[in-house]
């Protein structure tokens, strides 16, 4: 949602969880050739983007870990739609952060594909997403499916992406850590092929209820991403002997968490974590898009 206040265009931008995510092998640009079930969440980063005299980024609060220079996604988003439309990025860009950096939610790329949004609405250029989009795969693999924002299959490196027209919806539990993980690291060390998960991203059982959605669910990541950082694995082994479903990855992590078909059920299996874990981990109950 978009409004324009003073010449100022806001809007949000939504975490994302892997439902499930396959890794297929490597390819000759260094990337992995990937597929995924990806949900949006209402976990959300706003942005406030007003004209300026020249390029700027402010980040809030100033203590989010994230760098308000070019080495941002939304610095270099702004710097690309500006480029594509033949003009200078004249803008001057607030991001209030709510979603946890480099925890697989995907807040630096939604940001980016917010920053896109955004300045296609302020200075009237009227790109249709399909056009956003291909802008959005230059920088990043998550990016694109950020455009649309809607449930998908994710493939390639991230860059083709398939909506979902009904897929599973409810609640998630996020259990967040306070320390976040390398993308780059966790996928050199993932051993592509040695995994026992299920191979299908997405299936009939993904439109069934939580219990029967979480078995399907599977994160190719997950071994590579525990022998990383060993936090994460002594949290994942704590919190999956509880009843209520498997935890599971988002992305490369650091992120775990479990779905759930009511509120109530996620209050109760978020408190028999809170029990166990304490203050090791953030946990924020969020609904599916």
């Amino acid at each position: 949602m978009t409004s324009m206040v003073e010449q100022s265009v806001q809007c949000q931008a939504p975490a994302k969880i892997n439902m499930t995510l396959a890794v297929l092998g490597r390819r000759a640009d260094g990337f992995h050739d990937i597929e995924s079930w990806v949900v949006p969440i209402r976990l959300y980063d706003r942005l406030t983007i007003t004209p300026s005299d020249r390029l700027s980024l402010t980040v809030h609060p100033d203590d989010a870990g994230v760098p308000a220079d070019r080495s941002n996604l939304a610095w270099r988003a702004a710097e690309a739609i500006a480029e594509e439309s033949g003009r200078e990025p004249e803008v001057k860009i607030r991001l209030e952060k709510s979603i946890r950096a480099a925890a697989g939610l995907g807040g630096g790329s939604s940001d980016a594909a917010a920053v896109l949004r955004c300045l296609n609405e302020l200075w009237g250029l009227g790109w249709p997403n399909h056009r956003l989009a291909k802008l959005a795969g230059r920088l990043g693999s998550d990016v694109p499916f950020f455009i649309e924002g809607r449930q998908a299959v994710i493939r390639g490196r991230g860059e083709r992406v398939e909506p979902v027209e009904s897929g599973w919806r409810g609640w998630v539990v996020l259990v967040i850590p306070p320390f976040g993980m390398s993308t780059r690291q966790v996928y050199e060390n993932c051993s592509v092929g040695a995994t026992s998960s299920p191979r299908v991203a997405f299936g009939p059982w993904a439109q069934a209820g939580s219990r029967t959605c979480a078995e399907g669910l599977f994160n190719d990541l997950e071994p590579a991403a525990m022998e990383s950082e060993p936090r994460l694995a002594d949290l994942w082994n704590t919190l999956r002997t509880l009843d209520g479903g498997p935890v599971r990855m988002s992305g490369s992590g650091s992120t775990l968490f479990t779905i759930h078909d009511s509120e109530s059920a996620a209050a109760a299996w978020r408190d028999l974590a809170a029990g166990r874990i304490g203050t090791v981990a953030e946990l924020k109950i969020v609904q599916t898009l």
